[in-house]
């Protein structure tokens, strides 16, 4: 994926930030999948996965608005969230606030392809819908960085757009599409879906142990430990 069209991809979601809860909330404001429902129900199946793993020492990475925080909030003595954009985490700031839990948390904002991340300074790592806009060339650095993030017993969960029957009814398993905000507002992003074929990939080459917590119509969960680690 080129500079410029990362460029672009930023702007979309610091405009997006505002109204990025929807797409779970209300089941709004992607490419794909009509029936908003998808998106709610198994919004609801992501965060049950991210509560039942999540603990300890916590980084949230490409946190967005901080979604998932009440989830994984009340398990964790210490919450880092890193993202790119500003807007997205005075969102995720907010949200930390009116949960009561600011003070256990960090924010972070940086270019996860500059940023140097502390070794073995979490228990729990979380990435969720950053994969999917990376292409596969990417892929190992963030597979590195949770190797380095992570202690010796630390576990990572993927929260990504699964692709399935549904989706390939209006989307290509890998394109550029036009994302619209509730003003009218177009920009294009990078997408890749995620199907059980990269999964498999990456236990291949990512000396992974993963196990698949949920793979749905709209959204798949993967948590998984490094080999060496266990």
């Amino acid at each position: 994926m080129d500079s410029d069209l990362r460029r672009r991809m930023l702007s979309y979601y610091d405009e997006r930030a505002s109204e990025y809860d929807e797409a779970y909330t209300l089941g709004t404001g992607t490419a794909s999948i009509r029936n908003p429902k998808v998106f709610k129900a198994e919004a609801r199946v992501l965060a049950g996965v991210v509560a039942q793993i999540a603990h300890g020492r916590m980084m949230d990475l490409a946190c967005g608005t901080a979604y998932w925080l009440p989830d994984y909030g009340p398990n964790c003595s210490s919450i880092t969230l890193f993202d790119q954009s500003a807007r997205m985490l005075a969102e995720a700031r907010a949200k930390a606030n009116r949960l009561g839990i600011a003070d256990r948390c960090v924010f972070l904002q940086g270019d996860f392809f500059e940023h140097e991340f502390n070794e073995k300074a979490y228990d729990t790592v979380l990435v969720g819908f950053f994969l999917s806009h990376l292409t596969e060339a990417q892929e190992p650095l963030v597979f590195d960085a949770l190797r380095s993030m992570l202690g010796s017993f630390g576990r990572f969960v993927i929260l990504e757009s699964a692709w399935s029957a549904e989706r390939a009814k209006v989307n290509a398993k890998v394109e550029r599409q036009t994302r619209r905000l509730n003003d009218g507002t177009t920009f294009e992003i990078y997408k890749r879906y995620c199907d059980r074929n990269d999964i498999a990939r990456w236990r291949r080459e990512h000396d992974v142990k993963l196990r698949i917590d949920h793979f749905g119509t709209a959204f798949c969960a993967v948590s998984g430990t490094f080999k060496s680690g266990s």
